[in-house]
């Protein structure tokens, strides 16, 4: 049995990472869709990115495999857009991707290798000419968007995570995960100025998502251990410095305008849901936006053009998932099949 299931592995692997016959380069470069990541399996080396045209919902797989002739790699977590470049953070291979926005060729590979260890990057956000990303090795990395040069490496906590903008600061989820049984449980806050951290708060157990809003206020999600301890949504407030569990279930967030979009997926009972949280008044406004009847396994939310939402579905995290778009009442208009476990998109207008 165990050769069939190596067999069946290695089927899986080549299948994922076989290079197609390139598709012609739209003119002009990539417009008018979506770009998805798609985190595959870990130690398999088959993340993607896959390419949905908006006009006519057509989907193009493999997309970096067959723009750059080699494998995007293993793991890729995280992905933003910063002027005309792309990063992508890709765990498993412990490099940062970039790419040129408009065509997807590779501009170059940064290994997170720090004297001969294997950084692990993991989240990725941007200030001011700078894309800072955390690394499961305890620290922030500072690269330059100019020299695409690492300028900076910041000592935070253990195996950070989540990271986001609020003010001149950033704040670093440090969830101490790869601590099994021994999670950690701060939130660093680094003043963007001196790049130097000024502030630590104790969140709870294993803090991961991590969004701030308008109003001086961060939250995030302290996972706990999926059991006893729950998954639930802390706010931070910058200004009085309070730290507050505001007792909603979360296993990630994303913000859209001044509403909190709180993803919630039950590992024990397979569930889903999405709620929404006002941060102008500090209420709930819709604890069940979204219910699960449409989603097999809500692995994150993403904000789609105006009052719309986009939910990444990893289909039991062995099958092609899907984006689902969610219109502003909450019901399901559209799905499309990408890749292997999407986890995050960038929407070209």
């Amino acid at each position: 049995m165990n050769s069939i299931k190596y067999i069946l592995v290695a089927l899986v692997f080549l299948t994922a990472c076989k290079k197609e016959e390139a598709e012609p380069l739209p003119e002009g470069g990539y417009s008018k869709g979506i770009l998805v990541l798609n985190e595959g399996l870990f130690q398999l080396n088959n993340s993607s990115l896959s390419w949905i045209d908006l006009e006519t919902e057509d989907v193009r797989q493999n997309l970096f495999l067959n723009t750059n002739n080699r494998p995007l790699g293993d793991t890729g977590n995280d992905m933003i857009v910063y002027g005309n470049k792309i990063y992508i953070t890709v765990t498993g291979s412990s490099t940062v991707e970039i790419l040129d926005k408009s065509s997807l060729k590779s501009i170059k590979q940064i290994p997170f290798n720090y004297n001969g260890q294997a950084q692990e990057p993991r989240n990725i956000t941007t200030h001011q000419g700078k894309v800072f990303v955390s690394s499961f090795d305890g620290y922030v990395s500072a690269i330059d968007t100019s020299s695409l040069q690492i300028t900076k490496r910041i000592k935070v906590g253990r195996n950070p995570e989540g990271v986001c903008i609020s003010n001149n600061s950033l704040f670093v989820a440090n969830s101490g995960g790869l601590d099994n049984g021994n999670p950690d449980t701060t939130v660093f806050e680094i003043d963007l100025s001196s790049l130097v951290v000024v502030d630590t708060f104790v969140v709870g157990a294993n803090p991961g998502s991590i969004c701030a809003d308008d109003y001086n206020n961060v939250y995030v999600v302290k996972r706990g251990d999926y059991g006893a301890n729950p998954s639930e949504v802390v706010r931070i407030n910058t200004v009085d410095k309070s730290v507050v569990n505001l007792g909603i279930p979360a296993t990630s967030l994303t913000m859209i305008d001044h509403q909190l979009y709180i993803s919630h997926y039950d590992y024990n009972t397979s569930s889903s849901a999405v709620a929404i949280y006002n941060c102008s008044d500090q209420t709930m406004q819709n604890p069940s936006f979204i219910n699960n009847q449409d989603i097999s396994t809500l692995y994150g939310v993403s904000p789609y053009q105006s009052n719309q939402l986009i939910c990444f579905d990893a289909m039991n995290f062995t099958n092609s998932g899907y984006l689902r778009f969610y219109n502003s009442s909450g019901q399901l208009t559209n799905s499309i099949n990408v890749g292997l476990n999407p986890n995050s998109i960038i929407h070209y207008e």
